[in-house]
């Protein structure tokens, strides 16, 4: 009669034993990426941490010349947006430091100032209006229009920001 050779059972390999020694090495490669950016952004950030250099101190803005004044433009400008059938309308105030006199020259050259708003709102589409980081964005553009249209008029700029006191689309 034959024999039947005996099966011999190979070992099994244990998975954890090597799915383990994985999933360590990864999780300390990460955690090692963390700190790595974290020393990153602290260091060549300036997020604190001590002195590491004057270059950050230099930037600071100077400190404004006189008190923060409020100037409401009584025009309510409407505009069609550029891409679409709907209309913007808004009312500003904006803001600035340079006193009663800042306040003055805006009223002074309100006529070349509500061209200018005006002009700059008929370039204005959907996606500058459509959330409030656009609306930020809507907003820097408008102060920089008065500024160099106080700037043509030989008046220093003096807007430090626009303010929307009233924004309707349709």
């Amino acid at each position: 009669m034959a024999d039947k050779p005996e099966k011999t059972e190979k070992p099994r390999k244990n998975i954890m034993g090597i799915v383990l020694p994985v999933i360590a090495f990864v999780a300390g490669a990460g955690a090692g990426g963390a700190g790595a950016a974290i020393a990153v952004l602290q260091f060549a950030g300036g997020g604190g941490g001590g002195d590491h250099g004057t270059a950050a101190h230099a930037e600071a803005p100077p400190v404004p010349a006189g008190p923060l004044e409020y100037v409401e433009v009584e025009n309510a400008f409407t505009s069609n947006l550029a891409d679409s059938g709907r209309y913007l309308q808004v009312k500003l105030s904006v803001s600035t430091f340079g006193g009663p006199e800042a306040a003055a020259t805006i009223g002074k050259h309100k006529p070349a100032i509500v061209s200018a708003v005006l002009a700059a709102l008929g370039e204005v589409r959907d996606s500058d209006i459509e959330n409030a980081k656009a609306k930020d964005g809507l907003r820097v553009r408008l102060k920089d229009v008065i500024n160099n249209t106080l700037k043509t008029k030989g008046e220093p700029g003096t807007v430090e920001e626009v303010f929307f006191t009233s924004l309707v689309v349709q």
